[in-house]
């Protein structure tokens, strides 16, 4: 399969185009054939060589992914649209996505929305929800709103009808529509 590599740490000119072998799903994972991938800082990161993939992953970038499923598991048939956030691998033709990380894509997405959902929208929710164990009507502050986390945490917060948001201007207070 073609995939995105690289050989040493380095700036974009260490990427090169070329050939990785074919991922061989476990027996609790999808191969996915990537239609779309997104850019994260861990994969910045790893290509200038300060983030090692976790033991096992694939040395390929790549954090999360859009595709279609090649190998069937589970709750999922062939064809069907999944999007994930995986260990590595994303910028390859194929991917191996551990079901329990596989989503469905709505219907209304491109595979290229779908890429971009899982690494923020999910951790969003998880320091949102699971850990902030945030209710409707409560308040939430989220630092840097205008990062990718940020702006889905306002998105997730805003639907699940938490509190007012209040921007501040010129020392005045204002409830946001």
């Amino acid at each position: 399969m073609k995939a995105v590599l690289f050989d040493q740490p380095g700036g974009a000119e260490v990427l090169y185009y070329g050939d990785a072998p074919d991922p061989i799903p476990a027996a609790d994972e999808l191969l996915v054939r990537v239609h779309a991938t997104a850019l994260n800082r861990a994969d910045l990161l790893q290509r200038q060589g300060g983030y090692n993939p976790p033991p096992g992953a694939s040395p390929i970038l790549g954090l999360e992914l859009a595709g279609e499923v090649v190998t069937a598991n589970g709750e999922f048939a062939v064809g069907d649209r999944v999007m994930a956030v995986v260990t590595g691998g994303a910028y390859a033709e194929y991917a191996t996505v551990p079901v329990g990380m596989a989503l469905r894509i709505p219907a209304n997405f491109t595979y290229e929305q779908a890429a971009a959902v899982p690494e923020a929208f999910l951790t969003a929710h998880l320091n949102l929800f699971t850990l902030g164990r945030l209710k409707a009507g409560e308040t939430v502050l989220i630092h840097a709103g205008a990062s990718g986390v940020g702006t889905a945490a306002i998105q997730l917060a805003r639907a699940a009808g938490a509190g007012h948001y209040d921007r501040r201007i010129g020392g005045e207070t204002r409830a946001l529509p």
